[in-house]
């Protein structure tokens, strides 16, 4: 397969020709994460961003609050708003969510009926007392809104927004604070703890979500934060899972040399690295144009230099060539300043010797190299193949 057919070939998975040569969201796909050196080497190592570089990214504080969010601001979000709509309009006609979970990720406006010394009490809603959950409520159908889950101190009678999940006894409670993710969506979390069955991630509220190890890519640890699609497993409990190709969003609102930053969730040799821009759209950077060592979990900064058809994007993490010129040939130029204005190679140089010491591909070097004589900067010896500084910038 040529370059340019190459280049117009759909990701990954999305072709039943691709899949005999791509794993698709296997462990195979993954095998990199037990190699070193997890992306190709090569191109302009000061031009590429890696705005974070790790196994996986850390957090600085625990989400403790309703207003945390996974994903960057764009103005106001009515996902969730959309869904408590749906919520109450299955409910007027008399349709179920197919899950008992997922009426555990909506809110409900409720009532204050009465406060205690342990917290508030506030009226189980009907889709709560006529489902599942229903036997697990007291005889009065009050439910326990804990201090600890109260967004200041509501006073009897108030109306609140609540969300409901099971405690530590099984027994049903409330709280104020919205989750950061719900069934269906992609998004960053946190690793709250790691057990003999999986890893458990922090979702802004005190249900935590299992993360079953074998829905796991990479093996994390507490404290690490992984980007995961919720889902509903056989037994209606709330699950996650690091297979998130799948599920991502294809139509951005970005258009070409429109700057953006993703995590990279994926990596292929042969294909290049996988980003979910603003965690959740599809990006990906071919595999020719990857100049540094990826990894899970990598936060990037790339400028998107093609729209597919199908709304993915292809990604640069270099600026345009007439950018990237400049910024190798000034790499040159401090190498000579180093080298007392002489290098005794040129762009006969070993492709291999000129990307371990400029962390640039050969035709990049000559490139720059041709940018520097032509404006009068070095003088190349073609016999002897040598570089020489004639003029100091």
């Amino acid at each position: 397969m040529n370059s340019s057919e190459n280049e117009n070939k759909a990701y990954p998975c999305d072709e039943p020709e691709t899949n005999k040569n791509y794993p698709c969201d296997t462990d195979e796909a993954f095998s990199y994460a037990e190699k070193k050196g997890k992306g190709k080497r090569g191109g302009n190592a000061a031009a590429s961003v890696v705005v974070h570089s790790g196994n996986f990214k850390k957090t600085k504080e625990h989400r403790t609050n309703s207003e945390t969010e996974a994903y960057p601001k764009r103005g106001k979000d009515t996902r969730y708003e959309n869904a408590d709509r749906n919520r109450n309009e299955n409910s007027r006609g008399g349709r179920r969510p197919q899950s008992p979970e997922a009426l555990l990720s909506v809110s409900y406006e409720t009532r204050i009926e009465k406060t205690t010394e342990v917290g508030a009490f506030v009226t189980a809603p009907d889709e709560i007392k006529n489902s599942a959950f229903g036997r697990k409520l007291s005889d009065s159908g009050l439910i326990l809104l804990p201090f600890a889950e109260q967004l200041g101190r509501p006073e009897r009678g108030t109306i609140v927004k609540v969300y409901f999940y099971e405690d530590k006894g099984g027994r049903i409670a409330a709280t104020m604070r919205a989750p950061i993710l719900r069934d269906g969506e992609v998004g960053i979390l946190t690793v709250a703890a790691v057990t003999r069955i999986g890893a458990f991630l922090d979702n802004g509220v005190p249900k935590q979500i299992l993360l079953p190890f074998k829905e796991q890519i990479v093996s994390p640890e507490v404290g690490d934060e992984v980007l995961v699609w919720l889902y509903s497993d056989k037994s209606g409990r709330q699950a996650a899972t690091m297979r998130v190709y799948g599920h991502l969003e294809k139509h951005s609102p970005y258009k070409e040399d429109d700057r953006v930053t993703g995590f990279v969730y994926e990596i292929n040799q042969d294909l290049g690295i996988f980003v979910a821009v603003d965690n959740k759209y599809y990006g990906l950077v071919p595999i020719r144009e990857t100049f540094k060592d990826y990894a899970y979990g990598d936060e990037i900064e790339a400028r998107v230099a093609k729209v597919r058809e199908d709304g993915k994007l292809d990604l640069l993490i270099r600026d345009k060539l007439y950018k990237t010129v400049q910024e190798d040939a000034d790499v040159i130029l401090y190498e000579l300043k180093r080298n007392n204005g002489f290098l005794n190679y040129g762009d006969r140089a070993d492709a291999a010797f000129i990307e371990e010491t400029y962390a640039m591909s050969k035709n990049q070097f000559k490139r720059a190299l041709g940018h520097l004589y032509k404006n009068h900067i070095v003088e190349l010896d073609r016999e002897k193949d040598t570089v020489r500084l004639i003029k100091n910038v």
